[in-house]
């Protein structure tokens, strides 16, 4: 093909320069214009007035002698150190930079009006063109027509491959793979056409073009385009981690791998099996933070299933085909291979070449490509086992990837639970689980079942574990308490008012003050009242709380476990209360253990060991009796009754040495008259050392505490004046024999108050009555006696009321209002009373003392 000269190339008046990426214009630097050589010589006096800034060099030496523009010389040199040192007082040091700058700036203002005047000119060639003449089309085909035609596919196959990267770039964006690979494979067809001769219709040699000598470009595009086939593979197979693409996309994707990377159907399935298998690790590496760490764990959970649940669905959706129906990627590979479109087949897989250049922005310019190019199609198999999956492979991969990753899942998820220490946190994580299960299609019941197992061992396990570690705390905690409330009763003689019930009942809590009254304040007041009306003092509750806490949260979980029973729960409940029962008979056994244990340790030596040997008995009461841990700890009656019998066997325990101990104290103190005492005066009444002992034993048994069953304290009163009667009566009384006669009676009336039981005292203090009498016929009569006893007793049943039945059931109807107050009847008035106790004489100086 000629080629006509341009009139721009034909100038011989315009030079060229360099504008980086082409040549333009440009007009001499000095125009060389002969003129006549002048002969005038500028006079010396007028040498300072010569313009020199715009004057041509060769000018000024035609004009001036050598001195002349020596002078100018230093003239010039003068100003330039002139404006220098203007320039450095004006800028400082940097002046060097701002002159070339200055100076880059002059030289960009010349190249621009250089380059101006350049478009200036190429546009006035090219107005000065003539204009073409419209072609006149005749039936008669030229061969100027058919090398137009020619030239015009050719520049259709260059234009394809010019423009393919940016296409490409285009579809990698958008996540398109399918039709990535599809133009790929289309511009390696179009570059073998060019390259190779491989046109069918033309061929370009017949035109007298060859495309390697006349358009390298051709070559170094195709080198371009060639590497898009590696990113194209390394996308689309990142691609395939994201487990929420829909099943379309995952199978133009495993297309693309097909066709690019020549893989087999079953390589495609391993590669989307491994990739999401590092998506799914990326999600279980993940860690929940603290400050969300129950939200963001639902979250870890939820991604985690729905990566393995689209997992598998998504392989089942491309490559499981049916009876009735093609796989998808089976259906796609038939559409490529037949133009057979099946059932279902979604109209994004359904691509062809002449779909993919219409979506192309140059689709106009790509239309006179040839047809065998635009009916291009992947060599595709599908009988081949290169195309094709059987489904036992398909299942077999499938099932040992889910199994693989749920087995992974299991343990990351048990990490993950660590941080959710409370059985109510776990279980509304199961709730959201199940709810999950529940909604997923994505799973076979079988993999369903599977997951919901493995869960339920998990959540079984966490409750098992959270529950150790409270039945442990509350373990620790109540022999730490136990310990240090036993340590503080033996070391602190002070200490009675935190242990003594009496003392405790009658210290009224602090009231909360004005600015305090809020709802938590309050609820501490009430909480130290009903304490009180319990005989909780204050270091029994410490050391109870701590295992009624513990129960009480147990109940709690029990409660939340328990009342979810259904059917897909039964069996885990079952695991649970199985797992339970050990548990919380394990504490029970060591709380009573460690009770045992610190009463075979104390000993009873003195009052402060007894006083801690009680303050164990006291525990041990409580939880047999009044306090809610062992029926909030178990729900096994056989358990419960267990526990309060041998609870209720150490408080016995402790009631029997501790009687022991107090009779024995009492009677080492009991202080025998000697025959001679108190012959002065008369005897009306039990002697005062007997009263004594038996206001010591009524405050002994008063600072047990008032137990909560009234069976108990009265059983507790009942032995221990039986005993300390039945020790009394084998002392030998060697005094005055009419106030031993009158203690004895007022003994025989106790026994009698308590009634049946009493049978071996009562024949003991008759036999010693009898035996007095016997000796002494004077003596006044026993029914006179009798009536004085009674009368004594009932002026003191107040302060010996612990020690005396609660009430009297012959006198409780006559009294009326007065029997709680006073069950034994209300002393006469009439007759001389006298002084309980034994006291000293006032001094002569007593009234003289000031007395506050």
């Amino acid at each position: 093909m000629s080629r006509r000269p341009s009139l721009i190339s034909n100038s011989s008046s315009i030079s060229t320069i360099n504008l980086g990426n082409g040549r333009a214009s440009e007009p001499p630097p000095f125009s060389k214009k002969s003129s006549p050589p002048s002969h005038t010589i500028t006079p010396s006096n007028s040498i300072s007035k010569v313009p020199i800034d715009s004057m041509d060099p060769d000018e000024l030496f035609r004009k001036h002698n050598i001195a002349e523009i020596k002078l100018l010389q230093r003239r010039l040199r003068t100003d330039a150190d002139a404006k220098q040192e203007e320039l450095r007082l004006m800028v400082g040091e940097r002046y060097r930079d701002l002159l070339q700058a200055s100076t880059s700036i002059i030289s960009m203002a010349n190249s621009s009006q250089r380059v101006i005047k350049a478009l200036e000119e190429t546009k006035a060639a090219i107005l000065a063109e003539r204009p073409p003449s419209v072609p006149k089309y005749t039936s008669i085909r030229t061969n100027e027509d058919n090398h137009l035609q020619a030239l015009q596919v050719l520049a259709a196959h260059i234009k394809l491959l010019l423009d393919a990267p940016e296409h490409l770039w285009r579809m990698l964006e958008k996540k398109k793979y399918f039709s990535a690979a599809w133009l790929y494979l289309l511009s390696r067809v179009v570059h073998r056409a060019l390259v190779h001769q491989e046109q069918d219709e033309e061929a370009w040699h017949s035109q007298g073009a060859d495309v390697l000598e006349s358009f390298p470009l051709v070559q170094r595009q195709w080198e371009v385009v060639a590497q898009f086939r590696a990113q194209i593979v390394h996308k689309a197979t990142l691609f395939l981690r994201d487990f929420t693409a829909s099943a379309q996309d995952i199978c133009a994707t495993l297309l693309s791998l097909h066709l690019l990377d020549s893989r087999p159907l079953s390589d495609t399935l391993v590669t989307l099996l491994g990739q999401r298998s590092k998506s799914l690790q990326a999600v279980l590496s993940k860690t929940p933070t603290p400050q969300g760490s129950i939200r963001e764990l639902k979250s870890c959970i939820v991604e985690a299933l729905d990566s393995i649940s689209q997992t598998v669905g998504n392989s089942r959706d491309v490559f499981q085909s049916g009876d009735l129906h093609l796989s998808l990627i089976r259906a796609t590979l038939e559409f490529i291979q037949t133009d057979a479109v099946s059932p279902g087949l979604p109209q994004e897989l359904q691509l062809t070449t002449q779909t993919l250049l219409d979506s192309l922005s140059s689709s106009s310019q790509l239309s006179v490509l040839p047809q065998n190019l635009r009916l291009y199609k992947p060599h595709v198999d599908v009988n081949s086992q290169f195309s094709s999956l059987p489904l036992t492979y398909l299942d077999q991969r499938v099932s040992e990837w889910f199994h693989k990753s749920t087995d992974i899942f299991q343990r990351s998820c048990q990490m993950w639970l660590l941080d959710a220490h409370s059985v109510k946190v776990v279980w509304s994580i199961r709730r959201f689980v199940c709810s999950w299960l529940q909604s997923s299609v994505k799973l076979k019941d079988s993999e369903m079942s599977h997951i919901k197992s493995l869960f339920e061992d998990v959540f079984r396990e966490r409750i098992v574990h959270i529950w150790e570690t409270e039945l442990s705390g509350a373990e620790q905690a109540f022999r730490k308490q136990l310990t240090s409330a036993v340590t503080s009763v033996k070391s602190n003689p002070g200490a009675s008012p935190d242990i003594s019930p009496v003392t405790h009942l009658f210290d009224a809590p602090s009231l909360p003050t004005i600015s305090q009254q809020e709802s938590q304040p309050l609820q501490k007041y009430r909480a130290s009242l009903h304490r009180q009306l319990m005989g909780r003092v204050f270091m029994l509750d410490n050391v109870l709380k701590t295992l009624e806490k513990c129960a009480a949260t147990l109940q709690e979980d029990l409660q939340l476990v328990l009342g979810d029973e259904n059917s897909d729960t039964l069996s885990l409940i079952a695991q649970l209360k199985e797992s339970y029962e050990p548990l919380g008979q394990k504490l029970c056994s060591t709380a009573l253990a460690n009770l045992e244990a610190l009463v075979d340790t104390l000993s009873d030596e003195t009052e402060l060991d007894i006083s801690a040997l009680v303050f164990v008995g006291r525990i041990a009461e409580e939880l047999s009796v009044t306090s809610p841990f062992i029926p909030q700890m178990s729900f096994n009656k056989a358990v419960t009754l267990d526990f309060q019998q041998k609870a209720s066997s150490i408080y016995e325990r402790v009631i029997e040495r501790w009687r022991e101990c107090t009779i024995l104290r009492i009677l080492s103190r009991h202080r025998v008259p000697t025959p001679f005492e108190g012959l002065n005066e008369p005897c009306t009444g039990p002697s005062n050392n007997l009263v004594e002992s038996l206001l010591a034993l009524a405050d002994s048994i008063l600072d047990l505490g008032m137990s909560r069953e009234a069976k108990r304290h009265v059983r507790l009163a009942d032995r221990t004046v039986h005993l300390f009667i039945s020790r009394l009566l084998d002392r030998e009384w060697e005094y005055d024999r009419i106030q031993k006669l009158h203690d004895m009676i007022f003994l025989r009336k106790i026994s009698e108050l308590w009634g049946p039981g009493w049978g071996d005292v009562q024949d003991s203090l008759d036999a010693k009555i009898s035996r007095i009498r016997e000796s002494n016929h004077e003596l006044p009569t026993n029914e006179s006696i009798l009536s004085r006893s009674a009368d004594y007793l009932a002026k003191s049943q107040t302060i010996l009321a612990s020690a005396l039945p609660p009430k009297h059931p012959a006198k409780s109807a006559s009294l009326g209002k007065f029997a709680a107050l006073l069950p034994l009847g209300v002393p006469l008035s009439d007759q001389e009373s006298r002084v309980a106790v034994e006291t000293a004489r006032p001094s002569m100086r007593f009234a003289m003392l000031l007395v506050n």
